[in-house]
């Protein structure tokens, strides 16, 4: 549902980069950069597009969203809520690599999601750029220097050479690079009400064996860095000219894949009658369940008047 909101809008997801849809039933973990409340829905867009894919997804959330109707689906869907914040940070990560033993791989999800920032964009960049100062790290603009915890323990926990049943492991990571027009990024209300323009948000799909990416700390910390800061000039080229650049993705040599497809500019395409049914169902669904409510609510009253 949430995806014709945007879809009906005008506001399409068009996909360039590697091709990735040949992973849908492979582990694969996903990473995307986070500017606004928008990226969520305009994921699920093009998540939708896919048959059996949504439902194989695990999230990995902050936890502010698990006091919501959303957040009460997500975790039901086995979705993870982790908590930001130092106080937090070392429980939070430690009740990460124990959700993923007991739900990502038992429950056989294919794809888990995840934004390394940490927060939104507008959110992050301040404590960002101090930090990279302080450190003499890149000072970034377009993207927040993002923290390695839960990838590290993702790494450690769901793509270690301990599973014995290989279908266990993740195989594949995609780092997903959104861009907004100008860098000016939709928000939610936006998507509820269509109040700006019908517009293009791309998505730069970079796909990597897992195998080349680095198991020990400080070698996936540069690593990661070393990718937002390409996602950096990417964005830049983007914001300056108005014109994606053909960024084609970086491996270890050891993993050049001997060929790659590419994804050109497609926009991402529903199914008008899935949407159609969707809500069909969500209004009857509805209906239902308020009916119930209003039982419960006449029998309560006739039993105390």
């Amino acid at each position: 549902m949430v995806a014709m909101w945007s879809y009906s809008a005008g506001y399409n997801v068009v996909e360039v980069g590697d091709d990735v849809w040949d992973l849908i039933e492979e582990r694969t973990l996903v990473l995307f950069n986070h500017q606004s409340t928008s990226d969520v829905p305009l994921i699920m867009a093009a998540f939708n597009s896919r048959p059996n894919l949504s439902n194989n997804i695990m999230w990995i959330m902050d936890h502010v969203f698990k006091l919501t109707n959303f957040g009460i689906v997500s975790w039901a869907h086995g979705d993870f809520f982790i908590h930001g914040g130092k106080q937090h940070r070392e429980a939070s990560l430690l009740e990460l690599g124990s959700h993923l033993q007991k739900f990502y791989i038992p429950r056989k999800r294919k794809w888990l999601v995840l934004f390394p920032e940490g927060g939104f964009l507008k959110n992050r960049k301040a404590s960002s750029q101090s930090y990279a100062k302080k450190n003499n790290l890149p000072v970034l603009e377009n993207v927040a220097l993002p923290r390695v915890g839960a990838l590290k323990v993702i790494v450690d926990n769901a793509a270690a050479e301990q599973h014995t049943d290989d279908s266990d492991k993740i195989k594949y990571l995609l780092d997903v690079t959104i861009a907004y027009p100008g860098g000016r990024p939709l928000d939610l209300p936006t998507i509820f009400g269509g109040w700006r323009p019908a517009c293009d948000t791309i998505f730069h799909y970079r796909r990597y064996n897992i195998e080349e990416i680095p198991k020990d700390e400080e070698t996936l910390t540069k690593w990661l860095y070393d990718r937002y800061e390409e996602k950096e000039a990417i964005l830049q080229e983007y914001y300056d000219t108005g014109i994606f650049p053909d960024a084609h993705t970086t491996h270890d040599p050891k993993f050049e894949p001997v060929e790659t497809n590419r994804l050109t500019g497609q926009r991402v395409v529903h199914d008008t009658l899935e949407f159609i049914l969707r809500h069909i169902f969500y209004i009857v669904s509805t209906w239902i369940w308020m009916s119930f409510l209003y039982w419960v609510f006449t029998s309560i009253c006739q039993l105390v008047w």
